[in-house]
């Protein structure tokens, strides 16, 4: 349960930072 979550806010964290990049 806790790494779902963990992986739920990596991947957000991830796709907030490539669509900065862009």
């Amino acid at each position: 349960m806790g790494w779902a979550l963990a992986d739920l806010l990596l991947v957000s964290g991830v796709a907030t930072a490539t669509t900065l990049a862009w």
